[in-house]
């Protein structure tokens, strides 16, 4: 482990000040030594236990493009959380595993057939049904396989998707029992149309249909994503639904937007990447909740943002309960009334290869968290630097 440490190190540091592309641009150096040291107060609202943990993500690898037609692509992940203590979950680290391994045909071919197959990292529509959050110390992986058919104005899509189960202790082997898989095209810049099903067995089946439309109002853009579901948990099948609707725009060197998004008491919300869906702590999964948003990020310079968040969350169905970002329930109660959270974070980028930051996020509860839970009010706060190569 401290030989793959060293050796990312030293190849992100290198290809901050020369290229990191070999054998005439074929062969690609990818490298990345991450730090984030985070302090969590009133973990799920007191019903767990408080940590300080330094999440250490170290990546190496390489991608070879014999032609432009072909890519593959290789890397190696390590992740460890120090001073979180004996038993740290595997949501926080992995030790030294394959994060990456695949083969891309005709990815960068505008028009005609082009497939990827392998372990990759996925990124689909705002992420909210399948993505890989790079927020987390172990961002997730699938194990997968596509098929696209482009044209000038849509790109028809077929995907087969099953997410990467961590094994602490051995190696990360591919477990497709669990998947998603469907249908997911675009429509230039405007619009996205998916139908997917999730198979988790033993616990729920699902099937999505949505989709995305993207249109200017006013000096706003207009972004709308309706979705409705059937899930079947056990022999109870239900008809569920979510909606997302977002209005952003840019005044000067500030973004704002606004946004509101709501999902039923049942709702599988499948492989998402949560990360500031909700909140910048990252509390709730997106079930059985209403939550409004508003988001800023003011930019005085081309290479920091300081961005303010603020979300006012209640419940659908109180009587259900509250989910965490796993799906797993912290509570039941009688009350609607969530609470609120104010989030405000810094990045500084420096010559593209050193990222620095930090923030902090406060909870106020809600009504509902009273007699339901000890009622803390989480509180969180965090510094990180990142090289990349």
């Amino acid at each position: 482990m401290r030989l793959f440490v060293v050796l990312t190190l030293v190849a992100a540091a290198l290809g901050g000040a020369e290229s990191n592309a070999f054998f005439d641009g074929r062969v690609q150096l990818i490298g990345e030594s991450r730090i984030r040291y985070e302090d969590r107060f009133s973990v799920a609202f007191g019903t767990a236990r408080d940590y300080d943990v330094a999440l250490l993500r170290q990546r190496l690898g390489f991608s070879y493009k014999p032609n432009a037609d072909i890519e593959i692509r290789v890397i190696g992940q390590d992740t460890r959380a120090p001073r979180y203590g004996h038993n740290a979950p595997s949501s926080l680290r992995d030790g030294t595993d394959l994060y990456e391994a695949y083969i891309d045909l005709f990815g960068k071919r505008k028009t005609g057939f082009a497939m990827r197959a392998g372990r990759s990292t996925l990124s689909y529509g705002d992420t909210r049904f399948i993505g890989s959050p790079q927020w987390a110390n172990l961002a997730r992986t699938y194990d997968m396989a596509r098929a696209q058919w482009r044209t000038s104005k849509a790109t028809w899509e077929f995907l087969f998707v099953s997410p990467t189960f961590i094994n602490i202790n051995r190696f990360n082997k591919p477990i497709l029992r669990e998947h998603l898989y469907g249908t997911y095209n675009t429509f230039g810049k405007w619009a996205e149309l998916y139908v997917l099903r999730h198979e988790q067995p033993g616990t729920l089946e699902s099937v999505i249909t949505g989709g995305r439309l993207m249109a200017p109002l006013g000096k706003f853009k207009l972004t709308i994503e309706p979705v409705t579901e059937r899930v079947t948990r056990g022999a109870v099948s239900t008809g569920e639904g979510a909606l997302s609707t977002n209005l952003a725009r840019k005044i000067g060197n500030i973004d704002v937007s606004f946004e509101y998004k709501f999902a039923s008491s049942g709702f599988d919300q499948m492989y998402p990447a949560i990360h500031d869906k909700l909140g910048h702590e990252d509390l709730f999964a997106w079930r059985n909740l209403h939550n409004a948003r508003a988001f800023g990020t003011w930019r005085p310079l081309k290479t920091l943002a300081v961005n303010v968040m603020y979300n006012a969350n209640w419940l659908v169905d109180p009587r259900v309960g509250v989910f965490n970002t796993q799906n797993r329930l912290i509570a039941r109660g009688s009350k609607h009334w969530a609470g609120q959270e104010v989030d405000s974070y810094v990045n500084w980028t420096y010559r593209k290869f050193m990222t620095l930051g930090g923030g902090v996020g406060v909870y106020a509860n809600g009504t509902f968290f009273r007699g339901v839970t000890p009622n803390r009010s989480p509180v969180f706060y965090y510094v990180h630097h990142t090289f990349t190569m």
